[in-house]
This record gives structure tokens, C-alpha cells and sequence, in this order.
């Protein structure tokens, strides 16, 4: 019987861990991706994700953005090798500054956008989806880590940025298996809705 009781709950223990895992990116603030003006049409043609830093988690997140756009959407969707062989330098570290407009969230810190901009006149793409992703100890004593990914799209030749996204969630790891469900699902999230709101859905998807 004690066996019994034993294997139930480290079955119970386990099922725990796993929805733990499966709901990292189902709290905190969602807002996958969202136009500044609804009214924004977006053109076909290409388009690059751009991380905006060298850490594993923001390369996790633009490889599977990456992978998510090409699948689903009708844009022409460079790789990530592909931008880093185009580029003299990739990633180039580009800062990220607290909004003006909280609502309507650009955050490229002051001057840093001037860098996606060179970018753009290398990579010669009609649009760029710029990523930041922030892992951060809740408290000093917590064990526990707040997770931010956001992310603006900028529109070119008028170079002018037209939506954002906005997700964050906890985690109790700054790495590993904590982390990478919660870019994967964050990926998934942020291209549903940029097809979707971009109406550029594949005919099949």
C-alpha cells in the first residue's frame, strides 16, 4: 500500500511539473502583437527578425519567430543565418529604453533605433521584426524570475515602427527548461496573431 501511495505521488509531482511548464507563458500580460493604428495595411514582400541582443534566450526566441513566420505566413522570411552572413556584425547589442507611451509601446531606447535602421540598408527587406527578451530575479530572496519578450515591427522606406508585442510570465529557472518552452510558446503566440492582424495567413494554414 505504501508503494502504491508512493508512486501516486511522485506521479502527482510529476504531472505538477509539467503543467508548471506548460502554463510559464499563460500568466503575466499578453499582447502577442498589436498595430499602433488598426486601420495599418501591411504589404507583402520580406521580412527579417532581428534579436536585438547575444543572449540564449532572445536567439531561442527570433530562430522560432523565425520558423513560426515561415511556415504561416506569405511573407518571404529571411533566416537567421542568412541575416547573420548579410551583416558584418550580428547581433548588434540594441538597447531597450522605457516606452514614452506605455500604450503604444517603441522600445528602441533613445538613438538605438538609428542601428535597425543600417540594418535595413544592408538587408534591403520591407520589414524587420525587432525582439528584446529580459530575464530578471523576481526578488533578491525569490527563487523564481520574471520573464519579459517584446518586440516592435518596423516598416520600410519610411522607417516608421507600426506595432508591438508585449508578453511576460515567471519562471523558475533563468535557463534551460524553464526557458525554452517559454520562447517556443512566445514565438507561437506573437506569429499567430502578426498573420492573423497582417492578414498574410497561408492558404492552407
Amino acid at each position: 500500500m505504501k508503494d502504491v501511495l508512493r508512486n501516486m505521488n511522485q506521479a502527482g509531482l510529476v504531472i505538477l511539473f509539467l503543467a508548471a511548464l506548460g502554463s510559464l507563458a499563460g500568466c503575466g500580460i499578453h499582447k502577442p502583437f498589436e498595430f499602433f493604428d488598426e486601420t495599418t495595411l501591411m504589404k507583402s514582400g520580406t521580412i527579417a527578425v532581428i534579436r536585438a541582443d547575444g543572449s540564449d534566450a532572445t536567439m531561442r526566441l527570433a530562430t522560432a519567430l523565425t520558423k513560426e513566420l515561415r511556415e504561416r505566413s506569405t511573407f518571404k522570411v529571411w533566416s537567421q543565418a542568412k541575416i547573420n552572413l548579410s551583416l558584418a556584425k550580428y547581433p548588434v547589442p540594441i538597447k531597450e529604453g522605457k516606452p514614452e507611451n506605455p500604450d503604444k509601446p517603441v522600445w528602441f531606447d533613445k538613438g538605438e533605433k538609428a542601428k535597425v535602421d543600417a540594418m535595413q540598408a544592408q538587408l534591403k527587406v520591407r520589414y524587420l521584426f525587432v525582439v528584446w527578451t529580459v530575464v530578471s530575479r523576481a526578488t533578491d530572496t525569490s527563487d523564481s524570475y520574471h520573464v519579459s519578450v517584446n518586440g516592435n515591427v518596423v516598416e520600410y522606406p519610411k522607417g516608421r515602427v507600426i506595432g508591438y508585442s508585449l508578453l511576460s510570465g515567471s519562471s523558475r529557472s533563468s535557463k534551460g527548461a524553464d526557458i525554452r518552452p517559454m520562447m517556443k510558446d512566445s514565438a507561437a503566440k506573437m506569429a499567430d496573431k502578426f498573420v492573423r492582424v497582417a492578414k498574410a495567413e497561408k492558404p492552407d494554414k
